[in-house]
């Protein structure tokens, strides 16, 4: 089995260090407030004594193994409440891969790892909260599928997936009200797995894998709100994901013991912010 810790550094989008220069306000954490960081933990802060940026590859060996105890906690929480086919309970003996962040990174961006099974990988990717799953060797089983499973276009069938989706999303304590208030709901076969345009009805046969999601009417990511995609003969679910986390009703993931993960007390330097050059190239004040 791979090493679960800082194996897999591509899994950090975007690391790069992490300016945080006349933003400090936005390393809130449930972790205590932004100028609250445990002794052990080196950063800098400006000249009013508010922290100014941390060195997002910072982490220590206690660090990463509490996150992966709380990763592993949750999926086993998600399993349960998915009915998941999984061996119970998931331990660390038996994952195949897991990535946990290191504490730079994960206090600032709200994002602390995932785990994989042999059955789904389980993902803590917004606000400390679980935010989506996917099952293991997608490619793999969705290619079975397709090689097993024609259907003629006449059993096209949106509301049981739509519904489906709905319950899991539910099961998982996803605000599924929300999501059909703020945004609206679509139903359409695989693109992918069907060579079609999303949203369009293949002429004669299907493979009848589903996606089911929700977006804004204007703004929201690309990729929407809430996404399911799942497999209708077997009522297999294949992805779960949530990429807006006001939607997520979930608790967050808490480090109760964070000080101890950090021993001793660390340097703090004083930087006074200088202006912050944005992806634009231009200077911003």
């Amino acid at each position: 089995m791979k090493q679960p810790f800082m194996n897999n550094l591509s899994s950090i989008t975007c690391l790069c260090l992490l300016s945080i220069a006349a933003k400090a306000q936005t390393l809130d954490s449930p972790y205590g407030k932004p100028d609250d960081l445990p002794p052990g933990v080196p950063h800098v802060v400006d000249t009013n004594g508010n922290v100014f940026s941390i060195e997002p590859m910072f982490t220590t060996a206690a660090f990463q193994e509490e996150g992966l105890r709380l990763v592993i906690e949750e999926a086993n929480a998600v399993a349960r409440d998915l009915h998941l086919p999984e061996s119970s309970p998931i331990t660390r003996s038996n994952l195949i891969h897991a990535f946990i962040a290191p504490f730079g990174y994960t206090y600032v961006r709200k994002r602390l790892g995932n785990i994989t099974t042999s059955n789904y990988l389980y993902n803590v990717g917004y606000n400390f909260k679980f935010s989506d799953l996917g099952v293991a060797r997608y490619d793999e089983q969705c290619l079975d599928y397709c090689r097993k499973y024609q259907w003629p276009i006449r059993r096209l069938d949106t509301n049981t997936p739509y519904h489906l989706a709905t319950q899991w999303l539910a099961a998982a304590h996803m605000d599924v009200a929300g999501l059909n208030r703020d945004c609206g709901a679509h139903v359409s076969v695989s693109p992918h797995w069907n060579n079609v345009e999303l949203g369009e009805i293949p002429k004669a046969t299907f493979t009848p894998i589903y996606c089911v999601w929700w977006k804004r009417a204007f703004g929201g990511g690309k990729s929407g709100a809430a996404t399911v995609e799942l497999f209708l003969p077997t009522k297999t679910l294949l992805q779960l994901m949530v990429n807006e986390p006001q939607y997520i009703l979930r608790p967050p993931l808490v480090f109760t013991n964070l000080a101890a993960l950090f021993p001793g007390k660390a340097e703090v330097i004083t930087n006074k912010p200088g202006p912050v050059i944005d992806i634009t190239g231009k200077f911003t004040k």
